[in-house]
């Protein structure tokens, strides 16, 4: 078992942490004997464990021996642990030198991690602290030029590591269904609709000059797709039939979305009410170009029909990130119209700050997908994990990771298709390295002219169908989630040979079951041999009753 001997007010953090690397652990008791000791407050000792990672820049009293110079880095440095690479956001101690150095920054040989032996086991000393790490990621985020590197989730896997390496047994719930290595969620913020709500505006005026002009023709395999062009000057051309509604409107595409996503599982967010702006993010006055052109209720009939099919409905909210009456009355008006409980929420363009998770739980929605990046794709809180965001006890955070705008508009990311599948395919890479949930945004009006994005899309699609995932709604994965969180461990302790672990309770019988991991060392030559670790899973699945107990052996 894990004990953490943390300083006071890491707590919440801490205890997120744990629900994200799901293994028992508390905070330590005294007299109380532990495997693991994670260490951030000022210990007068070393603290008698097998393993004990003590972390953070203030000089330990024992600290004496092994340290001579203390540093502070740059603003967010990239530390080098064996091939792979991190920043950190709180600030580090660098020490003067190691005889077994552990983890160093990337561009130099200072050290920033040691390992070394003690009486009772391995000692391992960080420069960084990685609680007030937890609370940097899941508080400020990631900038978008680490947005490819998912920080707490590497947090997490050195963790891991490090208790494999000093021979220590464990159990943990991975953060993946059962037969998955990870979870998709397709979602489709519904920004436009048709383009005659629009008659003739910016938007239509934009989509007239990029269809006759457009930036660029080269697929993912870098060939000029000539059908484009001819699709965007034909759709220029029946812009009059468009209006007069002679024709199909040439911005339609959810019908398109419904025989593209056959099978899997989809959330469309729908703007509850037409030509709000909603107040400004920062000072200044709000943007007409935020107002939606187009009423949810207008589209009453297509909402309904997407919700028979078991599509889900949410919110794309206007003002709710900053007003917990605007929220209950924008998720009312998507309620009222799906027919579904719409627990769901994402703001439009993205709009979002520190106490927006409150306004929203307050708003009574049960989980948010607004964190993800406008330039950018990949883990802008630093894990794919859906996380408790602070201060809130219910609401859930659906990351977003992945936007077509971000990756393709010129002032953006601006990417040739090539190079944009190369950068989705690192981050789907990522999510199965670490498990989690890759959300994807794809707007709709995207796989219509101008933009064309849809073959790339399908490509997409077709990637990720071919890898062990499960696809699921926003509010299938947060149940899911959920659940997981909910799963305790009990009789666990120093010297006990099994963990009693509580299944979650839950009345969605539809919902995949869990993996428990059993982490085993086994020590191979002589007694100063190595220690080999090897896992095995076992299947947790979720049950409806609270008295249901699975004991798993640990030794």
């Amino acid at each position: 078992m894990i004990g953490v001997m943390c300083r006071e007010g890491q707590e919440p953090f801490v205890e997120e942490f744990f629900e994200l690397f799901k293994t028992p652990w508390e905070f330590c008791v005294t007299g109380k004997a532990y495997d693991v000791i994670v260490l951030t407050s000022v210990a007068s000792t070393i603290p008698d464990a097998r393993l004990v990672i003590a972390c953070g820049q203030q000089i330990q009293p024992w600290d004496a021996h092994q340290v001579t110079a203390w540093a502070t880095a740059p603003p967010a440095p990239l530390l080098q642990y064996r091939d792979g690479v991190f920043p950190v956001y709180r600030g580090i101690a660098t020490f003067a030198s190691s005889s077994q150095p552990l983890v160093t920054l990337s561009d130099s040989a200072d050290v920033v991690g040691t390992v070394g032996h003690v009486k009772a086991g391995r000692l391992i000393r960080l420069g960084y602290d990685l609680f007030d790490e937890v609370a940097a990621l899941l508080t400020d985020g990631q900038p978008s030029r680490f947005a490819a590197i998912p920080t707490l989730d590497v947090h997490i896997d050195l963790l891991r590591r490090w208790i494999a390496d000093a021979g220590v047994s464990f159990i943990e719930i991975p953060p993946c269904p059962a037969g998955s290595d990870f979870t998709v969620c397709l979602t489709h913020d519904v920004d436009f609709v048709n383009l005659r709500d629009h008659g003739v505006d910016r938007s239509v005026l934009g989509f007239v000059y990029r269809a006759l002009f457009p930036l660029r023709l080269r697929d993912t395999k870098s060939r000029i797709a000539w059908s484009r062009l001819f699709k965007n000057w034909l759709a220029v051309f029946s812009l009059p039939a468009v209006y007069l509604r002679l024709c199909r409107d040439v911005w339609f595409d959810i019908d398109r979305y419904q025989e593209i996503e056959t099978g899997l599982a989809s959330t469309y967010f729908f703007i509850p009410f037409k030509g709000q702006p909603g107040a400004p993010l920062r000072k200044g006055h709000a943007s007409p170009l935020r107002a939606a052109p187009y009423d949810a209720a207008s589209y009453a009939t297509l909402i309904g029909a997407l919700a028979h099919q078991h599509t889900e409905i949410a919110t794309h909210g206007i003002d709710a990130w900053q007003s917990p009456r605007a929220g209950e009355l924008e998720g009312a008006a998507v309620r009222r119209l799906s027919g579904q409980d719409s627990v769901g929420i994402r703001m439009h363009w993205l709009y979002f700050d520190h106490e927006s998770p409150k306004v929203l739980e307050e708003a009574g929605f049960l989980y948010d997908s607004t964190l993800g990046y406008n330039d950018a794709i990949g883990f802008r809180s630093g894990t794919a994990q859906v996380f408790g965001p602070p201060g809130t006890s219910r609401l859930l955070e659906l990351p977003l990771n992945v936007m077509d705008s971000a990756l393709f508009y010129p002032s953006r990311m601006g990417l040739p298709e090539a190079e944009a599948l190369a950068a989705c395919k690192t981050v789907v890479n990522a999510a199965a390295d670490h498990g989690g949930v890759l959300t994807i945004n794809w707007h709709t009006r995207s796989l219509q002219p101008e933009r064309n994005w849809d073959s790339f899309y399908i490509e997409l699609i077709e990637y990720l169908k071919n890898r062990r995932v499960w696809f699921a709604t926003g509010s299938q994965v947060t149940s899911w989630f959920k659940a997981r969180r909910s799963i305790t461990f009990d009789d666990v302790g120093s010297g006990v040979g099994s963990v009693r672990i509580r299944p979650s309770v839950s009345s969605d019988s539809n919902l995949p079951s869990f993996v428990v991991r059993v982490h085993r060392a086994t020590t191979v030559g002589d007694a100063g041999g190595q220690e080999i670790h090897k896992f095995e899973d076992r299947l947790l699945p979720l049950t409806s009753s609270s008295a249901r107990t699975t004991d798993i052996a640990i030794h």
